[in-house]
């Protein structure tokens, strides 16, 4: 019967390509090591790696690099249930919140979080959704409330939709567009444009516009504060772009809606991994994240 150690110590021979290093790794001898890829290959009755002796080197046969696939996802599926075992424990979600959804969605539901005591049970991770998918992906995360500019599709990943948003351009009341009650995209070529980091939805959208009108945008300065880009657009030292959703008309700015028909959206969703099995805790908390009405 395959034994986790053994899948441990291939692991790792696939990282370093070395017995020696991996002995080391672990705190083992070199032997332990050559035994346990030999019970390895009796199990699976092949041979998955040849030893160069004369060159010091690890080299993969096609069913060592097929079965260091299978190694590296058995892994780290044991990895994610071991972090979800534990959170269910203490019943704790690790929970991602990009910076705009943090700051002008949430606040929404945070009055219903605290009353039904979810709020309690909540590990919050900030970052872009970028990054956030990435992380729910790998287990570092239970779920996540994420941007995007298209539907999210992932096999590992159960999605549920639950608001779309505009994107608009933001210029300050002196700017000469300020007059205008929307703006093709165009005609922003000569622009200096204030802009999110990379890493989140803003930089997506907004490469699709740049792309599908054929020109290089000016971008002057870059952050992960829309309330950053806001001043500084206050200011006229630039324009930017921004969901609706993190504009307020205290801001003391002109938002433009863009007057293309085909134009990207900010799309709002939930996000877990499918094999993630809820608990009636997190089964109310996703109702409550997603219907701020609740």
């Amino acid at each position: 019967m395959m034994n986790i150690r053994d899948l441990e110590y291939y692991q790792q021979i696939i990282n370093l390509r070395n017995f020696s290093k991996v002995a080391n790794y672990f705190s083992v001898s070199q032997p332990t090591i050559t035994t346990s890829m030999k019970r390895l290959e009796a199990e699976l009755e092949t041979t998955l790696i040849i030893r160069d002796q004369s060159h010091r080197q690890v080299l993969f046969t096609p069913s060592g690099e097929q079965f260091a696939e299978h190694v590296n996802i058995i892994l780290g599926e044991l990895k994610i249930a071991n972090q979800e075992i534990e959170q269910l424990k203490n019943e704790r979600v690790r929970f991602g919140l990009p910076p705009i959804i943090g700051t002008y969605y949430f606040p929404q539901i945070v009055g219903n979080l605290f009353k039904t005591g979810l709020m309690d049970h909540l590990d919050t991770v900030e970052n872009g959704s970028q990054v956030l998918l990435h992380q729910l992906i790998n287990g570092s995360l239970d779920m996540a409330l994420l941007g995007s500019v298209e539907p999210i599709e992932d096999d590992r990943l159960i999605v549920r939709h639950f608001a779309s948003k505009n994107f608009k351009i933001i210029v300050s009341k002196e700017h000469p567009l300020a007059s205008r009650e929307s703006v093709k995209f165009a005609e922003l070529r000569n622009e200096k444009f204030i802009m999110q980091n990379e890493g989140f939805v803003h930089p997506i959208a907004f490469k699709e516009l740049t792309t599908k009108n054929h020109f290089k945008p000016k971008i002057i300065y870059t952050t992960s504060d829309s309330q950053i880009i806001k001043k500084m657009v206050a200011e006229n030292i630039g324009v930017g772009f921004l969901t609706e959703l993190a504009l307020d008309p205290s801001d003391n700015l002109v938002a433009l809606p863009l007057s293309e028909q085909d134009q990207p959206k900010f799309l709002m969703s939930l996000v877990y991994r499918t094999s993630h099995i809820l608990t009636p805790t997190q089964a109310k908390l996703i109702d409550v994240l997603i219907d701020p009405s609740i």
